[in-house]
């Protein structure tokens, strides 16, 4: 006998809100846990945003060359491509609460040995060389254990709209830190950049202390050596096609996209001549767009499948911004342009993150999320590298052509493929 059609009121198990005790849909701005992690995050990705721009800056000032600028802040993410999958295994055996204290701690103090050489006048290439890959370290090695305390810190009917708001208020950050960070190094140089980065992460580190966690571990998470573990998470990844196909496009447009976006201090200076302050209005219509596709994202359903479909929209959207960048005349035009691109390579990144999020076995997160912070990171300083190089070579616009049409073809691919198994629904779900 066939079973009865499920009642149309009937909410989502996966997708519905918790109620409170008189029976009402509960916000997630009521979870105290969720309020103080987004609080402390929104304080510590402000100086994370402007110690970037400064070391940008620093890098286009000391070298006056493309390719370092790209390398130095390829330094910052390539480490997450080689040794990120380790500490993913190791995100699904430690304690996150003291792993997460102690790598923010040691974050803070290479901002500070940052600002000391950099008061002192004794910064160098070399010295940024050693200092960028040590940050590049510590992030690769937070972005596991970040990613895993999310689940841990909400309910999972909070998942996507947690995941979404902590993006937003990166891309806030990403949004306000720039503009922020440029005003700082034109008064007071890049030294009061670094310390003001130092500091912001003493509230996280404070806010970690004392947030509730609620963690589930797999009864063998400590019994089974490292080697084992990563296989067996590669192994759940490539078997799982949306996981691999989501992990497929995150490095791609990483790699060809999101690795422009890091010569942003090129364009402000040789192209259009407008100096750090150039540089910071960019970085920040990035943000713009950012946070607008973030708030896009945060009013869709938790449905894995309609953030994949997000994913190819993002890239499409990417592409768009980055060949008109490729072509921009004007300095004004280019804002908006990068605006465009800024917005759907947050798409990208932000809703290939998510699907995984609401799709991967919680005894694999951590080791399947760096797989993604591998893909996306690893392919972010890769790509910056080799742009910055071709770019010295020729004229980065026509780099950023070439970016845009790579882009265009990834997302081309992504639509054939959601076509060929029927993901195409007439619109996408939104609350």
């Amino acid at each position: 006998m066939p079973s009865p059609a499920p009642d149309q009121n009937t909410p989502d198990p996966d997708t519905a809100q918790p109620a409170n005790g008189d029976g009402q849909t509960r916000s997630i701005f009521s979870d105290r846990n969720f309020l103080l992690f987004l609080a402390g995050q929104c304080i510590t990705t402000q100086g994370l945003w402007i110690q970037k721009i400064a070391m940008s800056w620093l890098a286009w000032s000391l070298t006056g060359s493309a390719f370092w600028t790209g390398a130095i802040a390829a330094l910052n993410f390539a480490p997450a491509f080689f040794l990120g999958p380790i500490f993913g295994v190791m995100a699904d055996r430690v304690d996150l609460r003291r792993t997460a204290m102690a790598i923010n701690l040691g974050q803070a103090g290479v901002s500070f040995l940052l600002m000391g050489l950099s008061f002192a006048g004794m910064m160098t290439l070399p010295w940024m060389v050693v200092l960028a890959g040590a940050m590049g370290v510590l992030g690769s090695a937070m972005t596991p254990v970040r990613l895993s305390l999310v689940p841990v810190i909400v309910p999972r009917e909070f998942m996507s709209r947690a995941v979404a708001y902590a993006a937003m208020n990166f891309n806030i950050s990403r949004l306000v830190g720039p503009a922020v960070g440029g005003v700082v190094i034109a008064t007071w140089g890049t030294g009061a950049a670094f310390m003001i980065n130092a500091l912001t992460y003493l509230p996280m580190i404070f806010v970690i202390s004392i947030v509730t966690l609620h963690m589930e571990r797999a009864p063998d998470a400590k019994s089974r050596r490292i080697w084992t573990s990563l296989v067996d998470g590669a192994r759940y990844a490539m078997s799982h096609s949306m996981i691999r196909s989501v992990l497929a496009l995150s490095c791609f447009v990483s790699l060809v996209g999101t690795g422009m976006v890091e010569l942003m201090p090129v364009f402000a200076e040789a192209v259009y001549e407008r100096g750090v302050t150039g540089l910071g209005m960019l970085a920040s219509a990035a943000g713009i767009g950012a946070v607008t596709s973030t708030f896009i994202l945060s009013r869709m359903t938790s449905d894995a499948m309609a953030y994949q479909r997000v994913t190819i929209i993002g890239a499409f959207t990417a592409s768009v911004g980055m060949v008109g960048l490729g072509f921009a005349p004007w300095y004004e035009l280019a804002v908006v342009l990068v605006a465009i691109a800024g917005g759907g390579l947050t798409l990208v990144g932000v809703g290939s993150q998510t699907a995984l999020q609401l799709t991967v076995d919680n005894r694999l997160r951590g080791r399947v999320m760096s797989f993604w912070s591998a893909a996306s990171f690893g392919g972010m300083a890769l790509g910056g590298t080799l742009l910055g190089a071709i770019s010295e070579a020729g004229d980065i616009q026509y780099t950023a052509r070439g970016s845009g049409i790579l882009i265009l073809c990834a997302a081309c691919v992504g639509l054939w493929r959601l076509y060929r198994i029927g993901a195409l629904p007439r619109r996408t779900a939104l609350r």
